[in-house]
């Protein structure tokens, strides 16, 4: 399956296994880390395995984040099913150093587009730990607003959401 998402300065395309070791040391950076779990090689692995079979099972899942003009792998963004909620979630982690670039809302924003485009759902989410102030811009420049607090993974998150325009 071959998914790819362009924008100005992006290619989107699934995560596929030869991301293992992007996908690691992305989760190294304790920056990174801050608001999401750090993964190792064999978590890596795991979310690769689950990203293809969210693929095959729902048509959509994580997608890397790849500069446009050289190839670079600069994080992941892409959509994840949560049956506790019954809702579709839209995520990003961009590596530290491309931070502040407009990537996150760029490769999200053309994430939102497409799911919306394909995908019959009535509003999508976001789950940002409160204290995430670069996420919480980012849904906010996307349109997004906070819809309810909630647990997820243990954390508590500000649930942001946008719906499907009409």
């Amino acid at each position: 399956m071959v998914v790819l998402i362009e924008t100005d300065r992006l290619l989107l395309r699934p995560l596929v296994a030869s991301d293992l070791e992007e996908l690691v040391r992305l989760h190294e950076d304790r920056e990174v880390t801050r608001f999401i779990r750090p993964m190792g090689s064999e978590e890596a692995q795991a979310r690769l395995l689950l990203a293809e079979r969210e693929w095959r099972e729902r048509g959509h899942g994580i997608l890397a984040v790849l500069d446009r003009g050289d190839g670079r792998f600069l994080g992941r963004t892409g959509l994840k099913y949560w049956p506790q909620f019954e809702e579709t979630e839209i995520g990003w982690v961009l590596r530290r150093e491309e931070w502040g670039h407009g990537y996150a809302t760029e490769a999200a924003h053309a994430c939102l587009d497409c799911a919306f485009e394909s995908l019959e759902l009535p509003y999508i989410t976001a789950m940002i730990h409160a204290d995430n102030e670069r996420s919480n811009a980012v849904a906010r420049r996307l349109g997004m607003s906070p819809l309810r607090t909630d647990i997820l993974m243990g954390d508590e998150v500000v649930v942001h959401s946008l719906n499907r325009r009409r």
